[in-house]
């Protein structure tokens, strides 16, 4: 043969072959790495070293859904300089609080007063050695030391404050990707706290779990950690910004806010005001308002907690909810509502996103029933069966706040909140397991230690549910005991809450993410993963940033 068509047949041979060569597709920048590892930040949000004025403040940020942040403004909070873990412990060592894990979603740990129940007292003992997070509704005894900004302090906002929180850890806390359904001042005391934020013009890009249709709250199944971009593509068009605070700073979240953080220092320790949706400003007071720091204490909160009873953290904004209950009114043909019609509009609510239609199939119908009765004894304490969309126009705070309790109190504010994290039949795994069927005895610190060990639940419970099955007190329960007594254990275990398909979705997402973690994990993403965040990175290389946005 001669050279040059051996050479026609080996480029033809070449050519051929090279598409073969390129099967592997190409690995998108950030994949299997850290959120925000998938582009280059649009740079630090905006930094002011001022408190603006309420105008100011509306005009420019409040109004415009655009977070800010105000650099050193909580120095002038007592709680600043007083909260020391001495002081919280001799003043307010017997306050409740509630607890997560470091990581969202991980688990919840076991305080003083049962699983997610602890009081600070307690907390402080242990969190600098144990995976243990204040994640809580701030006590009022606490709030004299917490100021509110002279921004929000008149107008609209004044009487538009709803919750206030608590978060304390030994830092090293990390949060998923999610957004809240209320505005925020969250203002940093101790460490510091890396943000990243994404606008939500960008959701859509951003794949978030299942939430209601009325929910302005919710989380992305992104793993912050390990971000999957062949399972996400979309992701990797979401631009975002980035904020390091420190100490004494302050910074505005909008509500729907896309975020993500991460919190450093042996002490971490923030509290954060939360305020309404507000779609229009009334400055009427704020011209003759002096710019003053106010105690939240004196503050017109509609949620409050007194540090003992049960928790109200997370509660429906009354204010929004009684445009909800006008609607639904005004949708009914006959222009009034009763219990139908509160069912009809829950049914709403429970609907997914993707499932806006009459055809969606509705969980948990007797449930919601029992809601709806619960709701129009309220509204209708005589019995007549329905209410006009006027009076629901005239209703008070008060009556509000009683109707969103029915509605969206979270199991999680109470003490009784491990009877509703595990299901009856775990339970009764955990009694037939500690149950010496030789000797016929379920002993009381075998049942604790199983308890404990299967559930990691409280040894608290632990007790109650004992006590239950040993109504005579003889430290044992025999196999009769345990038949007289079982239905009624197991009935405190059965839940009456609805359902969370955010929550199921969120652990089919989690077991995923783990196979791939397994499967497609390389030495130079778990390299990714043990140096500095993108936040740090920009931490160092943005220190003059106070400067460079002082003026926006």
């Amino acid at each position: 043969m001669e050279a040059s068509s051996y050479f026609a047949i080996l480029v033809i041979f070449c050519c051929s072959v090279a598409p073969s060569l390129k099967s592997e597709p190409e690995v998108p920048r950030g994949h299997g790495e850290e959120l925000g590892r998938h582009r280059d930040p649009e740079g630090h949000i905006p930094v002011l070293h001022d408190v603006p004025s309420p105008l100011e403040f509306w005009e420019k940020y409040a109004s415009q859904r655009k977070p800010v942040l105000l650099r050193g403004v909580a120095k002038n909070f007592p709680a600043y300089s007083l909260w020391t873990d001495e002081y919280l412990r001799e003043n307010y060592g017997e306050l409740k609080v509630k607890l997560e894990a470091k990581v969202e979603k991980d688990h919840y740990p076991v305080g003083e007063k049962g699983l997610a129940q602890d009081t600070i007292r307690n907390f402080l003992k242990t969190y600098k050695n144990q995976d243990k997070y204040i994640v809580s509704q701030l006590p009022d005894p606490m709030s004299k030391e917490v100021m509110v900004l002279p921004c929000v302090r008149c107008g609209s906002f004044k009487n538009r404050a709803l919750e206030a929180n608590l978060w304390l850890s030994s830092g090293g806390t990390k949060s998923l990707l999610h957004k809240d359904a209320d505005n925020a001042f969250n203002c940093l005391l101790n460490g510091t706290k890396d943000w990243i934020l994404i606008d939500p013009e960008h959701e859509v890009n951003v794949p978030m779990a299942e939430e209601a249709i009325s929910e302005y709250g919710g989380f992305s199944l992104i793993n912050v950690d390990r971000v999957n971009l062949q399972r996400y593509p979309d992701f990797a068009k979401v631009p975002w910004w980035y904020a390091n605070i420190t100490a004494g700073d302050c910074l505005w979240l909008p509500y729907s806010y896309l975020h993500q953080v991460r919190s450093y220092g042996t002490k971490n320790m923030a509290v954060s005001v939360l305020f309404s949706r507000l779609k229009e400003f009334d400055s009427t007071g704020c011209d003759t308002a002096k710019p003053e720091y106010t105690p939240l204490s004196e503050a017109d909160m509609v949620w409050t907690y007194d540090g003992i009873a049960s928790q109200t953290m997370g509660n429906t904004d009354p204010f929004e909810l009684n445009e909800t209950l006008v609607d639904w009114c005004e949708e009914n043909k006959d222009k009034i509502l009763d219990a139908t019609a509160v069912l009809e509009g829950l049914k709403q609510m429970q609907a997914m996103e993707e499932e806006e239609d009459e055809n969606f199939e509705v969980h948990d119908v007797d449930i919601l029933e029992e809601i709806s009765h619960q709701v129009m004894m309220i509204l209708d304490p005589t019995g007549t069966g329905s209410v006009s969309c006027d009076r629901l126009t005239q209703l008070t705070v008060a009556e509000l706040k009683a109707v969103a309790e029915v509605m969206s109190s979270d199991p999680a504010n109470t003490e009784q909140y491990e009877y509703k994290h595990f299901s009856p039949e775990q339970v009764r795994s955990v009694i037939m397991l500690a149950y010496d069927a030789d000797s016929d005895r379920l002993e009381l610190e075998a049942f604790i230690k199983k308890y404990q060990e299967a559930l990691h639940g409280s040894e608290k419970i632990a007790r109650e549910v004992f006590e239950m099955l040993d109504p005579e007190n003889k430290g044992y329960a025999n196999k009769d005991d345990l038949k007289g007594g079982m239905s009624q254990v197991l009935d405190m275990f059965t839940p009456r809450q609805l359902d969370d398909p955010a929550g199921i979705q969120w652990q089919h997402a989690k077991m995923e993410d783990e196979m791939f973690r397994k499967d497609a994990e390389t030495p130079m993403q778990t390299h990714s993963r043990n140096a500095e965040t993108p936040m740090q990175t920009h931490r160092e290389n943005d220190k003059q940033a106070d400067h460079a946005h002082g003026e926006l």
